[in-house]
């Protein structure tokens, strides 16, 4: 329909008024249908495939399992994202983000945090939109974190055998071998259906510090890791961390705090516990890399 020009002073007096309300009613809705539909922010994008784990010496291996990235933008949240993921940021021009790592507590796919003894990686970005930049966070082991002990089985082996009949022996064989010289192993079958064993040194843990044992692994049979500690009560043996089979090596992040703190013992050890389920004529378990950390 054309566009039609009204000449004001051909219209009476009722008829302008209704026009002035008119016109005065579609500049209030314009602005108004703005707000609602507002234009759209166009984001950035990061991509991040991996990331990475630096050591220093007396912190042990480097190996890890990382599996997420906590993003903070600004030092406002951003979200949680599993790797690999490439995700949206509406920040643009210069941009301070923070990236911790997280991992999947006590080995458990929905029981995700950002992992305390790890220092985020941060940096600053100057973002445009619709860009995509990759990055490969790299992150190390905070300074205050204590390692109450580290087991890479190359010089030695921390675990007393206490119980069963059979052994945590150290190998050096390459294949059996997750990373240096030497893992250990415990063999089970009929004959040597139960091992037991407890670290010879006992550790004092702050109370209500967190507390973490860090262990990597491979086994074709479940086995259990434990707490010992002497309290009022007396002597208290705990095993709540069951290890499921695993063909190829796994790291796992053990959530010991609270355990520890219930305890309430002066001093803690470490114990595994496995025994055979004759699911096969033989099972076999291999452990490397076991870290007691905490602050």
């Amino acid at each position: 329909m054309p566009l039609q020009f009204v000449n004001l002073f051909d219209l009476n007096i009722s008829t302008f008024i209704r026009y002035v309300v008119y016109v005065g009613l579609l500049s209030a809705i314009l602005p108004s249908c703005e707000l609602i539909n507002p234009a759209e922010e166009i984001p950035a994008y990061l991509q991040i495939d991996d990331v990475a784990l630096s050591v220093s010496e007396g912190q042990g291996s480097g190996s890890h399992k990382i599996t997420d990235v906590w993003i903070d933008a600004e030092n406002a949240v951003q979200g949680v994202y599993e790797m690999p993921a490439t995700f949206p940021l509406l920040n643009n021009g210069p941009t301070y983000l923070l990236i911790s790592a997280g991992i999947m507590d006590n080995g458990i796919s929905s029981t995700r945090v950002a992992y305390p003894f790890y220092f985020p990686d941060t940096m600053t970005m100057d973002l445009e939109e619709k860009k995509i930049y990759q990055l490969t966070p790299q992150f190390s082991y905070r300074s205050a974190t204590k390692f109450s002990f580290i087991e890479d089985f190359e010089a030695g082996n921390l675990f007393g055998q206490i119980a069963g009949d059979s052994s945590l022996i150290r190998v050096n064989e390459e294949e059996l071998v997750f990373e240096g010289g030497y893992s250990a192993y415990i063999y089970l079958d009929a004959d040597h259906p139960v091992y037991e064993g407890r670290t010879a040194n006992a550790y004092e843990i702050e109370n209500g510090s967190p507390v973490y044992l860090e262990l990597n692994y491979k086994c074709d049979q479940a086995f259990e890791v434990g707490l010992y500690g002497t309290s009022g009560f007396g002597n208290i043996s705990l095993y709540k961390w069951n290890i499921n089979p695993k063909e190829t090596w796994n790291k796992i992040y053990l959530n010991m705090g609270a355990d520890v703190q219930d305890l309430d013992s002066d001093v803690i050890q470490v114990q595994i516990r496995a025994v055979f389920n004759g699911s096969n004529t033989s099972s076999h378990i291999y452990l490397d890399n076991i870290k007691l950390v905490n602050f």
